[in-house]
C-alpha cells in the first residue's frame, strides 16, 4: 500500500507509478489512493487531518486483505505521510509485515509549528491568526494548505515517540541534501526502533530524490535516484 505524500497525487508526479512497475517485476502487487482533497478523491485539503489518514490507511489495508487474501501486507509512506504510516504500524503491529519510508516527516510539530515563522512561543501570530479564520487555511507549502484541525493534532499526535512501537521491519530512504525533511530526522530515529531498521541515504538528492527544483522529475540524475530507490525498494520487500 503506497501512501503519497501531501500536496501531490497517488502518481507522486510519476514516482509512484515507475515504483509500482518496479514492485511488480519483483512479484510484489501494490495499491495507491489519493488523499481526501488531494487528486480525484473528494474534500478539502483545509479538512485533512493525521487521525483521517490513519482512518484511511486502515480502511485500504482492510480492502487489501480482503481483495487479495494476502498474509503479508507492506505500508510505504512518503514525506508528509510517512509518520502517519510509522504511528499506524506502532499502533497496529499485528497488521503490517514490513514498512518504508521516504524521506519522512516524523515529528509533526517541529516541521508544521515550530519551523514557521508565523508560530511565536506556541501561537499563531495574529496576522497568521486573521488569517486561518478568514480563508479557513494557511499555505503549509504552495500546494498543501492546513486547517484549523490539524494546528491541533500535531501537539498531541506524535510519531517520533512512537517508533519503539513499531513491530516490523524498517526501510527508511532519505536524500541527504534534502531541506524540507533533513536527512538528519531519519538519522536520529534509526536508533529509536527495537525492529530491524535499515536507513539507505541517497547521496546528493533533494526531497522525493531529485535534483534541486526538478518537480517533475525530468532531470537524469533524479531518474537515476529514483530507478535505484525503486531497485532498493523492491529487492527489500521481496527478500524471504
Amino acid at each position: 500500500m503506497l501512501v503519497h505524500g501531501g500536496g501531490v497525487t497517488r502518481e507522486e508526479g510519476g514516482f509512484f507509478t515507475r515504483l509500482s512497475d518496479g514492485l511488480a517485476d519483483a512479484g510484489v502487487a501494490s495499491l495507491r489512493f489519493d488523499l481526501r482533497g488531494h487528486g480525484q478523491s473528494e474534500g478539502r485539503q483545509e479538512d485533512l487531518t493525521l487521525s483521517a489518514i490513519l482512518n484511511d490507511i486502515r480502511v485500504v489495508l482492510a480492502y487489501l486483505r480482503e481483495a487479495t487474501g494476502a498474509s503479508e501486507l507492506f505500508l510505504l509512506g512518503a514525506s508528509f505521510t510517512g509518520g502517519v504510516c510509522a504511528y499506524y504500524a506502532a499502533k497496529q503491529p499485528q497488521e503490517i509485515t514490513r514498512l518504508v519510508l521516504f524521506n519522512p516527516q516524523l515529528n509533526y510539530k517541529r516541521r508544521t509549528i515550530d519551523n514557521r515563522p508565523f508560530w511565536v512561543d506556541d501561537h499563531l501570530t495574529d496576522e497568521a491568526a486573521d488569517q486561518l479564520t478568514a480563508q479557513g487555511y494557511l499555505l503549509h507549502s504552495p500546494t498543501l494548505k492546513h486547517g484549523r484541525a490539524i494546528y491541533n493534532e500535531v501537539f498531541w499526535l506524535r510519531p517520533h515517540e512512537a517508533l519503539g512501537d513499531v513491530q516490523a521491519p524498517t526501510l527508511i530512504v532519505h536524500g541527504t541534501k534534502d531541506t524540507f525533511v533533513p536527512v538528519n530526522a531519519s538519522r536520529a530515529a534509526v536508533p529509536l526502533f527495537q525492529a530491524p531498521c535499515r536507513l539507505v541515504e541517497i547521496e546528493g538528492a533533494q526531497h522525493g530524490f531529485a535534483v534541486h527544483e526538478d518537480p517533475q522529475y525530468l532531470n537524469p540524475q533524479s531518474q537515476e535516484w529514483q530507478a535505484f530507490v525503486i531497485r532498493t525498494t523492491a529487492d527489500w520487500l521481496a527478500e524471504r
